[in-house]
């Protein structure tokens, strides 16, 4: 298996071994969003533009068998992360402790002013806080046109296999969809920073897992109980998460590794 396929299977079996039986209750790719029910907790992840997977689920498939194909290909991958966002939400339900509401996240993550800040993924909100802060940003991104938008707001931006180019930086703020793609991982890796933090809809993971990836600092989504039915049919129904935040759907959580 791969590193994210491993560090899954280890997340698994420690902190939330409990779950370990775990089967889906519902699953899919929508729109935007994918999702996995499981243990009546609903986790979601971002669902690129892909094609269709080569793994067929079912409902009486265990979460193991998800988790065993990360970064197979980008369906799967999608899936699997969606159904470590459900079991973590339900670790929380059972009393996982993060700091919920999230605190501001320039100011937990300690950016100030003449910092040097890697983004891994295009975070409008998050950028513009980061310069608010009087930091130099500098974007690694994928998508041209988002690139384009960057560049508008004052911020050198560059394609996301750049990143690996970088030697050092002050801190490193990565979307959690860049865990889609193997070369996250490489990133915090090879590049010197004493904060490196995952953000964002798909960042909804165990600390202990963003610990094994390379993170010191996640930042994920909660979907209280009562919120769980509704939240499941707006995804079906092709809703983002940013639809889901304006709805007050989603409680942010922050927690340090």
């Amino acid at each position: 298996m791969n590193l994210l396929a491993n560090a899954l299977i280890a997340t698994l079996r420690s902190p939330l071994s409990k779950y370990s039986s775990a089967k889906l209750e519902d699953f899919g790719i929508a729109k935007k969003l994918s999702y996995v029910k499981t243990l009546g907790a609903v986790g979601f992840a971002f669902a690129p533009e892909m094609e269709y997977p080569d793994f067929l689920p079912t409902k009486e498939t265990f979460i193991r068998e998800l988790f065993k194909r990360a970064w197979t290909g980008a369906p799967e991958t999608s899936l699997a992360l969606a159904a470590l966002s459900a079991i973590t939400q339900k670790w929380i339900d059972d009393g996982g402790e993060v700091e919920m509401p999230a605190p501001d996240l320039v100011e937990a993550l300690g950016i100030d002013k003449g910092m040097k800040v890697l983004m891994i993924g295009y975070m409008a909100g998050v950028v513009e806080e980061v310069k608010e802060a009087g930091a130099e940003v500098v974007l690694y991104e994928d998508n041209y046109m988002l690139r384009c938008s960057a560049k508008d707001l004052g911020v050198k931006a560059y394609p996301g296999s750049y990143a690996l180019l970088e030697e050092e930086a002050d801190a490193i703020i990565a979307t959690g969809s860049s865990l889609l793609d193997p070369r996250i991982a490489f990133v915090f890796d090879k590049v010197k920073a004493p904060v490196k933090a995952l953000v964002g809809p798909t960042a909804t993971v165990h600390p202990y897992f963003a610990r094994l990836i390379g993170a010191t600092h996640v930042g994920g989504s909660y979907v209280p109980p009562e919120k769980r039915e509704e939240v499941l049919g707006m995804i079906k129904m092709g809703y983002g998460y940013k639809r889901l935040v304006r709805s007050g759907l989603i409680q942010k959580w922050f927690a340090r590794t």
